[in-house]
């Protein structure tokens, strides 16, 4: 059985990474560090993600418009949204934060051969990858930006399974996102594990778990 993972809020607390990171933003821009700065810069944030899932604009194009939406929401015409975002893809790559418990529940299914599918920034997820020591834990790394389309559309999906040479059947979909990993999972037909630590359940996701003991404990009484 291969288990295929997704990125952030799987492995990585890319919130915590996130909230670092801006921070480290706000300081260098001379900003105050205040909810209402990260508000500015989450609203434009938000769009962006939004228009990438939908094909509107490419992750390239993605960091610079959420530097230039969130300098336009705090009326800063002065800052360089190209600079701004360089620096922040620097800050997160350089603040890589495994999730509590992520380590050992890697190490726990050491036996089971893994890949790592994420829609991240490439020079982001790599770097965060080195941060951590977690690449050691994938023998495959997919990042969308990397093999040119991203989950959950199903040309992500067909290129992993013909990279790692495995069936649908011979994998496992893990990821916390219903709507990139458990959808990309369901439309191609491979079985998937909805991770939520909030206890939501999904109706598209094989199984549901809320903690990695859950999530080990049922990987492992599947066999390999």
């Amino acid at each position: 059985m291969y288990l295929l993972f997704d990125a952030d809020q799987t492995i990585w607390d890319f919130n915590e990474t996130e909230r670092l990171s801006l921070s480290l933003l706000f300081s260098s821009l001379g900003l105050p560090d205040t909810q209402e700065t990260k508000d500015a810069y989450m609203t434009g944030n938000l769009w962006c993600w939004d228009a990438f899932e939908k094909g509107i604009i490419t992750l390239e194009e993605l960091e610079e418009k959420r530097m230039s939406l969130f300098f336009q929401n705090l009326g800063r015409r002065d800052l360089d949204a190209s600079r701004a975002a360089e620096a922040y893809a620097t800050y997160l790559s350089e603040n890589g934060i495994l999730l509590k418990g992520a380590r050992e529940m890697l190490e726990s299914l050491s036996s089971y051969p893994k890949a790592l599918i994420t829609n991240g920034i490439a020079k982001v997820q790599r770097g965060r990858l080195r941060d951590t020591d977690s690449e050691k834990y994938f023998t495959h790394i997919f990042i969308s930006q990397e093999i040119g389309v991203q989950k959950p559309k199903k040309e992500f999906f067909s290129i992993v399974l013909s990279t790692i040479g495995k069936t649908k059947d011979e994998c496992i979909v893990i990821g916390d996102s219903e709507k990139s990993d458990i959808k990309g999972a369901y439309d191609s037909g491979i079985r998937s594990i909805y991770f939520s630590p909030e206890g939501k359940i999904s109706d598209k996701a094989t199984w549901s778990v809320s903690s990695y003991e859950e999530m080990v404990s049922l990987i492992k009484s599947l066999g390999e």
